[in-house]
């Protein structure tokens, strides 16, 4: 497996006695460890390594944990989560593997299973910046674009010209310009085959 000291596990938990426990046990096999008592806290402080994941419990003060993950996806931070509850349910771990979880455990966790969990989510994560998937990096540009450059970014892959887009929704030609140019600074696309190979990532 790679080298756990490069590794880096971002820990949601508001209980300071369960935090200290996460760090012990991830310390002693040699992992990163930050702790962030609320959702809002981690978001505006995470920077995503080479290789890490994150452990959050369903209920934070501020937000759930799903609505943590949320946000990470609109903000373009990927990484493998690992969602830790003591109000474990079916219905409530569905929901979370469906949300993109990787992982869910019921509180209290048992130190082995934890550390399985772990691993398997910082190797995962360790193996996607490796591949340098196209996929995982214009997921994250695309979460920022608006419904409309959206669809405006579907028209241009389908070949329409500015005049034939504004008619289509209905908008001046001057309103699909400044739509083009946004979605060019958003998806970082130098070029209009740059622009469309990202949009094409998504659809393989």
């Amino acid at each position: 497996m790679q080298n756990m000291t490069e590794s880096i596990v971002y820990i949601l938990e508001d209980d300071p006695t369960m935090g200290k426990w996460y760090i012990g046990l991830l310390q002693s096999i040699g992992v990163n460890v930050a702790v962030y008592p609320s959702g809002q806290e981690f978001l505006s402080m995470v920077h995503p390594s080479d290789t890490a994941c994150a452990v959050m419990d369903m209920i934070l003060p501020d937000m759930t944990g799903l609505a943590v993950l949320e946000k990470m996806h609109e903000r373009g931070i990927w990484m493998p989560v690992i969602f830790a509850s003591g109000y474990g349910d079916v219905g409530t771990a569905v929901q979370a593997m469906k949300a993109g979880a990787e992982d869910f455990l019921e509180k209290p966790l048992k130190a082995q299973v934890f550390l399985d969990a772990v691993q398997k989510a910082l190797a995962k994560s360790h193996q996607s910046h490796q591949l340098k998937p196209a996929t995982q990096d214009v997921q994250g540009l695309m979460a920022r674009l608006t419904p409309r450059e959206r669809e405006v970014l579907e028209l241009i892959m389908a070949g329409l010209s500015n005049k034939e887009m504004a008619k289509k929704i209905g908008v001046s030609p001057r309103t699909i310009e400044v739509h083009r140019a946004n979605l060019y600074s958003k998806m970082r696309a130098d070029s209009l085959a740059d622009l469309v190979r990202k949009g094409l990532a998504l659809s393989q």
